[in-house]
């Protein structure tokens, strides 16, 4: 009995597979199935790795600031360079000055909108997690 035609599962090959020994075989390579789970992960975790990715983008636009001591700076200028308020992580209390603020941390850098008008974004150099 002849076996049947069976076609590489990774849809960048679709390789045609004549000499199989299980029926269960799905890929033509290690090569082919190893790229199909990888492009299936990449398309699973999308949305998270672009949030991871914005993130770092504007972890370093605070630290670019936060190393050349400019602690105050308006909203509009840091979206303009690139600072992305869509990812910006959930927010935390921490006491600055004595007063408890409603503040972001990313990594190392403690930072806030400014309490008044919430245009102007405020980097805390000292602070006491609540």
């Amino acid at each position: 009995m002849k076996k049947p035609i069976k076609f590489c599962k990774n849809p960048d090959c679709e390789e045609e597979m004549q000499d199989y020994k299980s029926s269960k075989k799905l890929y033509c390579s290690d090569k082919c199935r190893n790229y199909d789970g990888h492009k299936r992960r990449t398309e699973e975790n999308l949305e998270f790795n672009l949030s991871r990715k914005g993130m770092i983008e504007n972890y370093k636009l605070l630290k670019l600031y936060q190393d050349r001591d400019i602690l105050i700076e308006d909203l509009d200028k840091f979206e303009k360079l690139g600072f992305n308020t869509k990812y910006l992580p959930e927010t935390k209390f921490f006491k600055v000055g004595g007063v408890l603020t409603k503040c972001y941390q990313i990594k190392d850098i403690v930072f806030g909108l400014d309490p008044k008008d919430e245009t102007k974004i405020i980097i805390y150099k000292k602070i006491e997690k609540k």
